[in-house]
């Protein structure tokens, strides 16, 4: 018997397979009765809950997951490393926040402390660096901390955020300092739903990202500072990111990884109607003591504390919603290029991505239909002293992942996604994925960029054995929203390996993943 968490409650259950029949017929049950009720309605007048007084307000989340993996297995193989193949496994974990928010007309300030506790956590799913964690999360999370019921409090977020048109006239103006979240392309938001749910989903947090999903997530030390009027946002920062994401020790600062961050972004309609339009530079400098994860043998890798990486990576987003005959039409083109030095190699990589989406809102159930294609750069030759791999620096993998076996490192992805709405609370959402590699020759990598100060690189890379096709990856997912408090998401995938995973994982070729999990917040 293990302790789950389900509903906000810790309970204890058997284990039989998440999979298995005996509790697909709940899973199924529990998401029919979400989809049908119609949650109250409350007044759009009510007073926010934890309003203190007008400049000072008490925040508070809570959630709570249960997740089960059923994943791809290795052959166990201990002259390669491979001494672990636990890929059968589940896991409880509670997250709960607390803050206080200052806001005044000279500076606004918040304090947020975080309590993350895991249960349950496999100690058998972690397979070596060849071919990464079993899962990926529960081999990571153990990995990381060395315990199965691992439980930490530390400090999330602590700033101030300075209104430099009050403080010193410079309208439009704002300096913030100390430790906060940053996520790439998500630094204004419209206030129409539907082109920000475009700018979370599928622009944001590819390249920095707070990597939210994980129970731990990350912050940065540091500053930024932003212009902001109704045509333009410019955004700049200099920070330290902290350890997190898997790594219960959330509260130590990684001071040998330098990140600087530029983003210029035209507003919705200032540049083209219904388009947003961003520039972007992003600098990352490594020189931890820990070896990089390439196409090289391991022995050719120097350590970065030797060797370090400074990657530079500019690159653009182009989003546009606009009204088309009874629906409305959406794109999206997102492109960036790298250069600099990954450790005595000269690093020069690309990345891109097309879509395409059309939605009728008066149609019942509001379908939304979307398409896609990415594609990112792999090394060809890991003998030539170039290295042309795609660097994903500090993402939230699981915004572009929603089964995150993979990343979008040396990868092709074409997609297809359809979104419906059964009730005004309910939206749910069926995605299909063909996965391959850019570059047979390159890894098959997986990971979220560096979570620890020292031990592992961040990502982690399993060979290909030469060959390119991925699989495939099915998916479905929805979120009901009770109220202005309360939301639920479920999910379930279910991976479809081809040769390159068979090449990796000897033992089973196909995967499953399914979580269900609930969020408070006020």
């Amino acid at each position: 018997m293990i302790e789950k968490i389900f509903r906000g409650r810790i309970f204890l259950w058997h284990k039989p397979s998440f999979f298995s029949p005996k509790r697909r017929l709940p899973w199924a049950l529990t998401v029919v009765s979400l989809l049908l009720i119609e949650p109250p309605l409350f007044a759009e007048d009510e007073p926010p809950l934890g309003q203190i007084t007008p400049n000072l307000r008490i925040l508070g989340e809570l959630r709570a997951r249960y997740e089960a993996f059923d994943f791809f297995k290795p052959a166990l193989n201990p002259a390669a490393g491979v001494t672990a193949n636990d890929n059968d496994y589940d896991f409880g974990a509670l997250r709960a926040r607390l803050g206080i928010a200052l806001d005044t007309p000279y500076l606004e300030g918040l304090v947020q402390g975080q309590y993350t506790g895991l249960y349950g956590l496999p100690d058998r799913a972690f397979a070596g660096p060849s071919v990464g964690p079993l899962g990926p999360f529960g081999g990571a999370y153990y990995k990381d901390s060395g315990s199965i019921n691992p439980g930490q409090v530390f400090l999330k977020q602590a700033y101030l955020n300075l209104k430099l048109q009050s403080l010193v006239g410079l309208p439009n103006s704002f300096f913030k300092g100390g430790r906060f979240e940053i996520s790439d392309g998500l630094e204004y938001r419209t206030g129409d739903t539907k082109f920000d749910f475009l700018k979370l989903a599928r622009v944001s947090q590819k390249l920095i990202g707070p990597f939210d999903f994980a129970h731990i997530s990350r912050s940065f030390d540091g500053f930024s500072l932003v212009y902001d009027n109704p045509l333009v946002n410019l955004t700049l920062s200099a920070t330290h990111p902290t350890q997190g994401g898997f790594n219960i020790h959330a509260q130590d600062q990684i001071s040998h990884i330098d990140l600087a961050y530029g983003a210029l972004t035209s507003k919705r309609g200032a540049l083209l109607p219904d388009t947003e339009a961003r520039l972007f530079y992003l600098y990352y400098g490594d020189d931890r003591d820990v070896q990089p994860t390439d196409n090289r043998p391991l022995p050719l890798r120097p350590k970065l504390s030797r060797e370090s990486l400074a990657i530079s990576t500019i690159g653009t987003h182009w989003l546009f919603v606009t009204k088309f005959g009874p629906g409305a039409l959406d794109g999206l083109l997102w492109g960036a290029y790298q250069f600099g030095d990954w450790t005595n190699l000269n690093h020069s990589a690309y990345a891109a991505t097309a879509e395409l989406g059309y939605q009728w809102p008066d149609v019942f159930l509001k379908p939304w239909i979307r398409a896609g294609y990415f594609r990112s750069s792999g090394d060809t030759n890991s003998r030539d002293g170039r290295h042309e791999t795609f660097f994903q620096v500090l993402p939230t993998v699981r915004v572009q992942a929603k089964f995150p076996f993979f990343n979008l490192m040396n990868l092709q992805d074409a997609f297809a996604q359809v979104i419906v709405a059964p009730t005004q609370a309910t939206k749910l959402g069926v995605d299909y994925h063909y996965l391959s590699l850019a570059e047979g020759s390159d890894l098959f990598y997986g990971g979220s960029g560096a979570t620890s100060r020292s031990g592992s690189f961040g990502y982690f890379g399993r060979a290909s054995g030469g060959h390119e096709r991925v699989g495939q990856l099915v998916d479905v997912s929805f979120t009901y929203t009770l109220n202005k408090y309360v939301f639920w998401s479920a999910y379930y995938g279910h991976a479809f390996g081809d040769t390159v995973t068979r090449n990796a994982y000897q033992l089973k070729n196909d995967a499953d993943y399914g979580f269900v999990e609930v969020n408070v917040s006020f």
